[in-house]
């Protein structure tokens, strides 16, 4: 008879600490999970039916597009306690797309490079979640060449580029320019077993951290093949960009270093167009040199953060001087890849490295786009852009206490922590997926004073 009671006791503090972190989860998204997503510009290109899991796409799609599915999904009670996801299978393979804890409404679904002409067929399987039989509306874009374009990739910070636009600047390397905006010497004070906490050697932990990622965003990109002459750092202080926008003309000084020359960064470059660079750290000179390299590269294609849905300051200004600049020069050529590494709930994406990358959520927030690019990445193309992001130091572990053991414990038991109450906020697996996913914008539109307001509109 104890052992029964003792039985129905534990059976019911395992149901309330399952309610109980169930809740919490659902909790930590910035937005209702049972809302339907909402994009209004998305074209209806045609509508299939899915009856017991299975779709198949009209002849009338190619290949070769991106193919983005609107469906409607429910999670099960265990969804809550897990995070659900859909199975997608053809005979090209089998890839994941996961929903949020709890999620239920119209999701969309990337099934770009899923299928080919010789089989249509696609079949979904839902995991702590369900697809009940429907009609599912396709939006397809059909996916511009991109070989023998220029491809210039702005990326505020290092490591921008590489979480971004590693797969896509590796695959047309010989094309690619990549220009980083600032030295990122700010942030989090990493080294505490270096640098004492004074004045003097935090100045110094600052100036060693951001000469590291000055150093990084000068080497990567080497690693996917891109020549030394088409890298460069513009060494633009961390966390300044909005401030200097705000005045244009004046000098601003780095947050964390008792400076204003961004000659203190700029130096490291050994690309002949570094002798092109000029000017103070200030909005003026910023755009004067972004001007300066659209105008020597002739770039088709302009990789950037998108302002409407990255919330990073420096990610929306780096964006926006460059539109200025395009305007400035009166360029009209190409196209602007836009993206986002730091979305505006700060939830996306969401599940495992590897599983597909699709829309974020939305619901109704202004986004301008036209179209949708997705870039796929095959496994060993993953490998590489992880293993490039790991040569990036401000995204790895860091030095303080790493061999000791009461510093071990505190991460495991953290660890269990995030992963039981929280959402992975790890950059390095929530950008290393099956594709990169590209918001298209031509160039044109920054001619156009309705569509350049939008798309510098910050989110």
């Amino acid at each position: 008879m104890l052992l029964l009671v003792l039985f129905c006791m534990i059976l019911c503090l395992l149901v309330i600490a399952a309610f109980i972190v169930a809740s919490i989860r659902r909790k930590r998204f910035a937005y209702d999970v049972s809302r339907d997503y909402e994009y209004g510009q998305l074209p209806k290109s045609a509508t299939v039916s899915l009856r017991d899991g299975e779709l198949i796409l009209p002849d009338t799609i190619g290949a070769n597009d991106t193919v983005i599915a609107r469906i409607n999904v429910k999670s099960g009670w265990l969804g809550r306690l897990v995070m659900p996801w859909i199975g997608v299978k053809t005979n090209r393979g089998e890839w994941r797309a996961y929903v949020e804890h709890g999620g239920n409404g119209a999701r969309y679904l990337n099934l770009t490079d899923t299928f080919d002409d010789g089989s249509r067929k696609i079949t979904l399987s839902g995991n702590r979640v369900s697809l009940p039989d429907q009609e599912v509306e396709l939006s397809v874009y059909p996916r511009e060449c991109l070989s023998g374009k220029k491809i210039l990739v702005l990326a505020p910070h290092a490591d921008d580029a590489e979480l971004a636009a590693y797969g896509l600047y590796e695959k047309h390397a010989a094309d690619t320019l990549v220009v980083t905006i600032t030295a990122g010497e700010g942030g989090s004070f990493h080294y505490n077993n270096l640098y004492a906490r004074n004045p003097e050697q935090m100045q110094a932990q600052y100036l060693q951290k951001g000469r590291m990622r000055v150093w990084n965003s000068l080497t990567v990109p080497l690693l996917a093949g891109v020549s030394s002459e088409n890298i460069l750092q513009l060494g633009y202080f961390d966390s300044t960009l909005q401030v200097m926008k705000q005045n244009p003309d004046a000098d601003v000084k780095s947050t964390k270093l008792d400076t204003a020359d961004v000659n203190l960064f700029r130096r490291a470059n050994t690309s002949p167009l570094s002798k092109g660079l000029n000017g103070g750290s200030n909005w003026r000179g910023l755009v004067n040199n972004l001007a300066y390299i659209i105008e020597t590269f002739q770039p088709d294609i302009i990789v950037s953060p998108s302002p409407n849905i990255d919330a990073h300051k420096d990610h929306q200004y780096t964006t926006i001087a460059a539109v200025e600049a395009l305007k400035q020069l009166d360029y009209r050529k190409g196209s602007l890849f836009l993206h986002t590494l730091h979305f505006l709930s700060d939830d996306f994406p969401i599940g495992k490295s590897g599983s597909m990358l699709s829309l974020p959520p939305m619901f109704g927030q202004p986004f301008h786009f036209h179209s949708v690019y997705s870039l796929p990445l095959n496994k060993e193309e993953q490998n590489r852009k992880l293993l490039a992001l790991d040569a990036m130091n401000d995204i790895r572990p860091n030095a303080n206490g790493y061999a000791d053991w009461k510093t071990m414990i505190f991460r495991g038991l953290n660890g269990l922590r995030h992963h039981v109450f929280d959402i992975d906020r790890d950059l390095v697996n929530r950008f290393v997926r099956s594709n990169e996913l590209f918001y298209v914008v031509p160039v044109s539109d920054v001619h156009q004073e309705d569509s350049y307001q939008k798309i510098v509109q910050c989110g």
